[in-house]
């Protein structure tokens, strides 16, 4: 797996690369991790259930991130570690996932907060047998 920090003028941006779907998506947890705090939880005690569905991959990433963000940010719950699943579904896409995290705190390095992932220059391809994916958050 694979995150790297994607220069951008006004937000920030980060691409990732991975072997599957649930891999590309738990990279997009780590991305967004690095991009609002120095030292994000690995893992966590506390657990949590998401389900989302969207018409195309790349709804789906940005409804996944923005549920990470409100979830963060709203219910003060930061998740450090995912186990994923992403199927086709009859319209679409349907992502099921549990979240392992730990309660908001302050040792976690809080760098800013972050408003939404966005369309803007939003990929997600399949390429010669890997998955990528770039992302752009408003902040």
């Amino acid at each position: 797996m694979v995150v790297r920090p994607l220069d951008h003028t006004a937000d920030i941006g980060f691409v990732l690369e991975a072997q599957s779907l649930p891999e590309l998506f738990e990279a997009a947890l780590k991305g967004l991790l690095q991009a609002m705090f120095q030292n994000p939880p690995q893992g966590g005690k506390k657990r949590r259930r998401i389900a989302l569905e969207a018409e195309d991959l790349e709804t789906l990433l940005v409804r996944y991130l923005n549920e990470l963000i409100y979830l963060i940010q709203t219910k003060g719950f930061v998740p450090g570690k995912a186990r994923i699943r992403v199927e086709e579904a009859e319209n679409g896409y349907r992502l099921t996932a549990t979240l392992f995290g730990e309660p908001f705190q302050e040792a976690f390095g809080f760098q800013g907060e972050v408003k939404s992932a966005t369309f803007h220059g939003l990929k997600v391809e399949k390429s010669q047998g890997r998955w990528r994916a770039q992302v752009i958050l408003d902040v």
